[in-house]
């Protein structure tokens, strides 16, 4: 018995090993994330309750229609357009009028392919990006 028990946990460190990190998020560089939502629409889902939508073009130009949770006039969308870049490792933002209109760089991980996450160093501040298509491609396949 106690073999069976040395021989399970032997085969569930050995499987944790290759898959762990397989289901860790994978950090991007700030051209992989250019290269990977460039041309893309997508959904976005940030920790502070604020929703919507965006697209971002090969250009660097990125628009967004969005809901803030703490908004005046709730239920009203907000549209904003701003200019990405990448710096590295990371992907830095600058909006019209989100965040004053001051850039902020962001580390961009990949949870799995069509989700991504960008947020803030201390990861207090996040985002989480589904490119739009990319669930139902999964469905289908």
């Amino acid at each position: 018995m106690k073999r069976h028990v040395q021989l399970c946990a032997a085969t569930f460190f050995a499987v944790g090993t290759v898959v762990g990190p397989a289901l860790a998020d994978r950090l991007l560089n700030g051209a992989e994330a250019h290269t990977l939502l460039a041309g893309q629409r997508f959904e976005f889902s940030c920790v502070d309750g604020t929703r919507g939508e965006a697209s971002y073009a090969k250009s660097g130009v990125a628009t967004a229609s969005y809901w803030l949770p703490a908004s005046p006039n709730e239920g009203e969308m907000l549209t904003d357009k701003g200019h990405v870049r990448a710096d590295g490792g990371n992907v830095c933002i600058r909006w019209n009028s989100l965040d004053g209109g001051l850039e902020n760089c962001f580390h961009m991980t990949e949870r799995q392919p069509g989700r991504y996450r960008i947020s803030t160093q201390d990861k207090r501040r996040w985002c989480d990006l589904t490119v739009r298509g990319m669930t139902e491609r999964a469905e289908r396949n």
